[in-house]
């Protein structure tokens, strides 16, 4: 069942009966709608709470890991500029900073193109809960 159904079989047998007023019926209804909203909100507040505690752990593993690959990135290019001037005996160690340096900035570019391709496809908002509110929110137009 779902929950318009779970909520309107609950109002059915709280309001079942002949007495029931039209007032009380609409009463019933506006309080039940009430009441799903209000489940609504909290549903969506906490999956964005859940999604920005995710988020946060995942910035951290993130920050650590960058800052170690950076370092050690550096001592390799460092490395590199060294074995390439070794095996270059006539460029000057400059040209062999150079060249070193033209490769990871072409390779970074790249790289850095794809993580922003990759960020264009993120939603940062919690689209399960945003439907089933507005679904709702229809479901309860449809009954006033």
């Amino acid at each position: 069942m779902t929950q318009q159904e779970v909520i309107a079989h609950d109002f059915e047998s709280q309001h079942h009966g002949d007495s029931a007023t039209m007032t009380e019926l609409v009463r019933g209804i506006i309080s039940d709608g009430q009441t799903l909203i209000k489940q609504q909100f909290s549903m969506l507040r906490a999956e964005v709470k859940e999604e920005a505690s995710r988020l946060t752990q995942a910035g951290q593993f993130l920050g650590v890991g960058v800052a170690l690959l950076a370092v050690g990135s550096l001592f390799a290019a460092i490395g590199l500029v060294y074995l390439l001037s070794w095996f270059m005996t006539d460029w000057p160690l400059w040209a062999c900073w150079f060249v070193v340096a033209g490769i990871l900035l072409a390779i970074g570019g790249i790289v850095f193109a794809i993580g922003r391709s990759h960020l264009r496809n993120v939603a940062p908002t919690p689209e399960k809960s945003l439907n089933a509110l507005q679904e709702n929110l229809s479901w309860i137009k449809n009954q006033s």
